[in-house]
């Protein structure tokens, strides 16, 4: 673990307002199934699937048939499951040969029997036949065509979650129906058939057809189980007893050893943590090229985008490394958070990815200490800050209705929050006495379902804190606070009063909040770190020698905003430098954030980032590089531009003089990560020498691509591809068209979308609809060219033009935030209102809170550039001017 810093707790003296905006109290109770949300009844309940199915690779259309072991807790007539795009000829009740009337509901996605007498309580087996067919998008079981040495191929995979395992065969597709799963198929003989379980038998049926059955898997939830069927191979190993694969298309099988060599050293490392071994037998991880992206935490049979499993040494960037280790580390962690112990409910989703984001981290930390992964991942946190701010947020624990509304659970407030509110609940408490918790929770919930609050009894009971009375303020309640901080002074000692309020950037009118905050903060730059629970609205606490600067959220662990008074302010920009870079970090990015919350100016922003000139710490200048970027982005058609991008050069020359273009001997590997990320903004920022070595190097690539560092590729194709000319976009498109690499491909297609000429722009966009790509890939390349390109008109009107056919292409993850996304990036209210009123005309009802996202970003994003560019321009101005006086007057007047 990267961060050690033992938090010491003192008793102060302390006096306290009592909170007038009361936290809530612990509102949610513990599991159980008869109270657990959902949209089925619980009369009937399944306790095990046998099912056949049949995919056929020629038509891509699936027969099947199942039996289900049910148990009738009341006597009915009728079984409600969910089946949806599925014909179901047949079914019946085998062990009472009784028919039954079947009714399917598409909108509601439930198939009804009706039988022609009452079902009496107890075991039964119902029979079912069914047939379907196969999508392009990853929904239930679909299809993935990719090109080869030996022409066009097909497989067939799967991705269940959340609600989709009902268009693949008839079940109970709600978590809280765990039940065992016996899978068999038939599929071609030339074709390897993956699932969740080992093989158990594998026969000839002739004429080119084999069946596949596999062993009978624990209890689990439906969205879990997985059937990958194509032309595959596998390199495999294995560690405490579980057998462990690569499995991918024929060929590529190589480029898995490092998730392989990875999944080697997580495995053992959870088996440890969590206190429960890893109880399959085996553990796959399947590369898919396209269908999805991201990855799927399938019990037993992982299945990831080809660019989050495979890495290619002689070809792959640090990035794709670390995206690698970072992926398989969270999709393994939820082998136990979500597969062994799943959630009731959609409604506390963040119990499942919550705790892979946060333990992604602690995995990645403990094999890659010096990727610094905990002080790097304050960039997510902040992403998630950014969204818990403004009016369109929700809680972590948020109400669930409907299959849409699960689909939109999947957001940066149920990962990225939740990782870092368990971060901030782990330092509060204790490594171990948290870890304690865990393993409390695991042993007492394995193979069940739970709600948040059996979580927060176990770490109660290890802890002996009031964990559920602390956190359901920062689980059950939407945004989070900012602690105003302000010092008085005697006799060389300071008073600190500490308020709390809540932080909003877009929404003054939000419900005034509180929260019990675990703050943690230090009285001299060297100082040990003390920790304080601010349950009340405001307090006073000691706060050191006044001559010392008083830094709170001492580590970077909490999730709150602080705002310092001006004096102690300015102690803290004075000694800036001496603080732990996770200090230096927290103070930049709360800087920024009371900039965009109109509580500060970017010049103070601004006039703090220039610490970090000297520095070549990754996580520091990630966070001014994605500043200066956000800022020159609404400066996009503003006369202030050509300056900023000026000084932005300036600011960078130090750094770009230190690291240039070519890896030094022994350098850290974060190093290639943050010369990537320097190029490409002095790209962006029309740096001629780095446009002109781009090229070089680009031309030297197409002549032999060893020529070029593959941790250069991604700079020097985005580059090359914004200010590419006809013939450079073609060379660019050939490359993309000829190779078999998915992270290639990625990256030429990418880059074609960086154009900023329009006429370019335009031709990418026309790619989407000729068949090149997939049809998640392609439908990307629209909201690459609003993005990257900076061509957000062309795409909104191309989006306008082909709404429909562009939501068909997405699956049911993407589908309501598609169109949304394309907008966000404008930065002028009567675009703001263009999207409104297409929305309202164009898109269905539950694509309105995306929607409704989309609008406040856009309204920020106007509001942040009239209020801000006048004191960026000046600013920038006045630091190429000079300071003396004439200059500066003309700076003043530069708009």
């Amino acid at each position: 673990m990267l961060f050690t810093t033992k938090f010491g707790r003192l008793c102060l003296a302390v006096t306290a307002t009592t909170l007038a905006m009361a936290a809530p109290t612990l509102a949610e109770p513990k599991f159980s199934f008869a109270n657990t949300p959902g949209q089925l009844p619980k009369t009937v309940v399944p306790e095990s699937y046998s099912i056949t199915l049949a995919p056929d690779p020629k038509t891509l259309q699936f027969v099947g048939s199942e039996t289900i072991d049910i148990d009738v807790r009341k006597p009915t007539r009728t079984i409600i499951l969910n089946a949806l795009n599925l014909e179901i000829p047949e079914a019946k009740l085998a062990d009472l040969g009784l028919a039954a009337t079947i009714k399917i509901d598409n909108e509601k996605q439930t198939a009804t029997f009706t039988f022609p007498q009452e079902i009496a309580q107890g075991k039964h087996k119902l029979a079912l036949s069914f047939k379907g067919k196969a999508g392009s998008q990853a929904e239930g079981i679909y299809y993935v065509r990719y090109q080869t040495d030996r022409g066009e191929k097909v497989l067939f995979g799967t991705q269940m979650e959340a609600t989709d395992a009902r268009r693949m065969f008839p079940n109970w597709d709600e978590p809280v129906f765990r039940a065992r799963f016996a899978l068999t198929v038939k599929v071609p003989s030339n074709f390897m058939a993956v699932s969740n379980m080992p093989i158990v038998e594998e026969k000839s049926l002739g004429t080119n057809l084999k069946q596949v059955r596999f062993q009978e898997t624990p209890s689990m939830a439906s969205y879990l189980v997985v059937l990958v069927a194509g032309e595959l191979a596998a390199i495999e190993d294995e560690v405490d007893g579980v057998k462990m694969r690569v499995v991918t298309t024929a060929g590529k099988q190589e480029t898995g050893r490092y998730a392989l060599n990875s999944l080697k050293k997580i495995l053992p490392f959870y088996n440890d943590y969590f206190g429960q071994k890893f109880p399959l037998p085996k553990l796959d991880m399947i590369a898919i090229p396209g269908g999805f992206g991201g990855a799927m935490e399938n019990w037993g049979g992982i299945t990831y985008n080809e660019t989050a499993l495979l890495f290619d040494p002689a070809n792959s960037s640090q990035q794709t490394k670390e995206r690698v280790f970072i992926v398989v580390a969270h999709e393994v962690a939820h082998q136990w958070f979500g597969d062994l112990v799943t959630m009731a409910w959609w409604d506390n989703l963040w119990l499942n990815e919550g705790f892979a984001s946060w333990m992604e981290a602690k995995a990645t930390a403990q094999f890659n200490p010096t990727w610094n992964t905990w002080l790097r991942y304050d960039a997510p946190k902040q992403e998630a800050m950014d969204s818990d701010a403004r009016s369109t947020t929700h809680p972590i624990q948020q109400p669930v209705r409907d299959p849409a509304e699960a689909a939109g659970a999947f957001d940066e407030i149920t990962y990225q929050k939740g990782g870092a509110v368990i971060r901030m609940f782990e330092t509060y408490l204790g490594e171990e006495k948290f870890r304690a918790g865990i393993r409390s929770y695991m042993a007492a919930h394995q193979y069940g379902s739970t709600t948040t609050a059996d979580l927060w009894a176990s770490l109660q009971q290890a802890s002996g804190a009031d964990v559920g009375a602390i956190a359901a303020s920062w689980t059950e309640q939407p945004g989070f606070p900012v602690v105003v901080v302000d010092g008085t002074c005697s006799a060389g000692k300071r008073r600190v009063k500490l308020s709390q309020e809540r932080f909003t950037i877009d929404d003054p009118k939000a419900d005034p909040l509180g929260w019990q905050i675990p703050i943690t903060y230090t009285t001299a730059v060297d100082a040990t770190p003390q920790t304080y629970l601010l349950k009340d609205k405001s307090a006073m606490i000691d706060g050191g020698n006044c001559d010392t600067p008083l830094k709170l959220n001492a580590g970077n662990t909490g999730y709150y905003r602080v705002q310092y008074s001006t004096a102690l302010q300015q102690q803290l920009k004075d000694q800036f430098a001496l603080f732990p870079l996770t200090d230096r970090l927290n103070l930049l990015s709360d800087s920024w954030a009371l900039v965009k919350a109109n509580r500060s100016s970017t010049k103070d922003y601004l006039n703090l980032a220039q610490g970090v000139r000297d520095e070549t710490d990754l996580a520091l200048w990630s966070q001014v590089l994605g500043t200066l970027s956000a800022i020159d982005n609404i400066q996009i058609d503003q006369p202030g531009r050509p300056a900023f991008q000026s000084y932005g050069r300036d600011f960078l020359a130090n750094l770009y003089k230190r690291l240039g273009w070519d890896a030094k001997p022994d350098e850290p590997e974060t190093t290639a990560l943050l010369r990537s990320k320097m190029l490409t903004l002095l790209g962006d920022f029309r740096d001629k020498g780095v446009i002109t070595e781009a090229r070089l190097r680009f031309a030297a690539y197409l002549k032999e691509p060893k020529a070029l560092a593959p941790n250069l590729r991604p700079t020097v194709f985005h580059i090359v591809g914004r200010y590419s000319d006809q013939a450079t976009y073609d060379q660019l498109h050939r490359l993309a068209i000829k190779t078999q690499s998915t992270e290639e491909k990625k990256l030429f297609y990418g880059s074609m979308t960086d154009a900023l000429d329009p006429v370019l722009a335009k031709q990418t966009l026309q790619i989407v609809f000729k068949n090149e790509l997939e049809p998640g890939l392609a439908s990307d390349l629209v909201t690459q060219v609003a993005d990257n390109g900076e061509q957000p008109g062309l795409a909104w009107e191309f989006a306008k033009t082909h709404t429909k056919a562009l939501l068909d292409m997405q699956a049911s993850f993407r589908r309501n935030r598609y169109i949304p996304r394309i907008a966000r990036n404008f930065a002028e209210q009567s675009r703001a209102d263009e999207l409104e009123a297409f929305a309202k005309a164009n898109l269905p009802a539950d694509a309105m809170s995306e929607v409704k996202k989309a609008l406040t970003r856009i309204r920020y994003r106007a509001d942040l550039k009239k209020r801000e560019l006048p004191i960026i321009d000046t600013y920038a101005c006045n630091q190429k001017a000079g300071s003396s006086p004439s200059n500066v007057r003309f700076c003043v007047d530069v708009r």
